[in-house]
């Protein structure tokens, strides 16, 4: 709404254009600056596994639902150590208006889980052509790897395309679905027409078990708890915005 509309409703119910402008005004910069208070809480609080803490009540106000950081002394259980990114001397990933370059994408591999037969995916962290990582991932259940990715409740694999990724909905557990696992949920949210919803990252507890749940219903399983918390590392570290399903 321009401030040529604006001055035309205020003057219909008899109040000052100013007022409104003024206000609304205000209530943009406030809304940016709680933004950007959650955006360095993100950027900067340290990512630790720490299980049993309620993460609501373990972050300051406005912080996203990561694991808090542990007590003084605390040792941390084998394989929980944070990520460590090398990086050549003076390497930005971040390009000249300020916008990150780095993302993910996620391609089929040819190779497959022991047992299941669920065939592994390829979760890789991007820089332009470069892979700065990768991990094995899951998506969809092992005989519906042909069905269409479009309808929902199938149990398809995510269908091709661009997602925003959700990183004030980052959460961590415990949750009511066990099929979620130990590790965070990060959802993501298609950027182009499709009747698939309620998708994110989160570990495959049932990876690799012959119980009928390994892989997922459409969503992007992980084969552990701490890979889910170094896919977070990514996306906090290189604020990343976007995943790209190429295959």
């Amino acid at each position: 709404m321009n401030k040529a509309m604006i001055g035309a409703v205020a003057a219909a119910v008899g109040v000052s254009a100013s007022v409104l402008i003024n206000g609304a005004g205000t209530i943009l910069a406030h809304h940016k600056a709680s933004q950007d208070h959650i955006n360095n809480l993100m950027l900067e609080q340290p990512l630790t596994q720490a299980q049993g803490i309620d993460p609501a009540q373990a972050l300051p106000p406005g912080a996203l639902p990561l694991d808090a950081t542990p007590e003084p002394g605390f040792i941390p259980e084998a394989g929980s150590t944070k990520l460590q990114m090398q990086l050549k001397p003076g390497a930005s990933f971040i390009n000249d208006k300020g916008r990150p370059m780095a993302r993910l994408v996620l391609v089929k591999s040819k190779e497959f889980v022991r047992g299941t037969k669920d065939p592994i995916w390829d979760l890789r962290l991007m820089a332009g052509d470069q892979v700065l990582g990768s991990m094995p991932a899951l998506t969809g259940r092992a005989n519906k790897q042909t069905a269409d990715r479009n309808t929902p409740g199938n149990k398809a694999p995510l269908p091709k395309g661009t997602y925003g990724i959700d990183a004030y909905g980052i959460a961590g557990p415990p949750f009511s679905d066990p099929e979620l696992g130990k590790g965070f949920w990060v959802p993501i949210v298609p950027l182009f027409s499709t009747r698939r919803s309620d998708l994110g990252f989160h570990q495959d507890p049932s990876w690799g078990k012959m119980n009928g749940e390994s892989g997922t219903s459409g969503c992007i399983g992980l084969e552990s708890a701490d890979a889910t918390a170094k896919l977070v590392e990514w996306i906090k570290h290189f604020r990343i915005k976007t995943l790209t399903v190429e295959t």
